[in-house]
């Protein structure tokens, strides 16, 4: 006959399994959910960045920035600087701070370069033509890691275009872009 003891312990055990068990299934279904609910945030972010350079005004400043023609850094400031015009400052630190954005997003992990590379021409283009002013901002501002992020997202997406077989040069010059007739 079976004593009372050995069921006891037998009921323990069962009850311990089945509590593992509860645990393991819980813990599966929260990391389920934290990954769905990851995947939608990610989705809301793309279409967030999409929207925003879909946009008429993104798209107006986008190529009226293409455009713009200077000289030096002195006359970039005597026709776009903040002293100046403030309506071309402003737009300039609209595109750029979105530049600035994805490159953050991307560095983070929060966006893949993959899924904003077709971005990738609006991107490099603004940041050739306006490298040069950038990095002397960076030097008369004391600002070393003035837009960082965005330099950083150019990298990753020449290393990118490479590595998928759509390679990218900058032209000789971007002082004014003008589409091929």
């Amino acid at each position: 006959m079976v004593e009372l003891s050995v069921i006891r312990d037998l009921v323990a055990c069962f009850g311990v399994l089945a509590g593992f068990s509860y645990y393991v299934l819980t813990v599966r279904a929260t990391r389920k959910n934290q990954q769905l609910q990851l995947e939608a945030r990610k989705a809301q972010i793309y279409s967030q960045v999409y929207s925003w350079f879909v946009q008429t005004e993104s798209q107006v400043e986008y190529m009226e920035m293409l455009n713009w023609e200077w000289t030096d850094y002195g006359d970039f400031e005597k026709k776009y600087g903040s002293d100046n015009n403030v309506l071309a400052f402003a737009k300039r630190g609209r595109v750029w701070a979105s530049f600035e954005l994805m490159g953050m997003m991307v560095r983070e992990g929060t966006i893949e370069i993959k899924s904003i590379y077709p971005l990738h021409i609006m991107t490099l283009f603004h940041w050739f033509k306006f490298k040069d002013i950038i990095a002397e901002q960076r030097k008369r501002y004391y600002t070393p890691l003035f837009y960082e992020n965005w330099e950083y997202l150019v990298n990753e997406m020449i290393k990118h275009g490479e590595k998928i077989g759509d390679p990218w040069t900058p032209p000789a010059t971007l002082t004014r872009y003008v589409p091929d007739q």
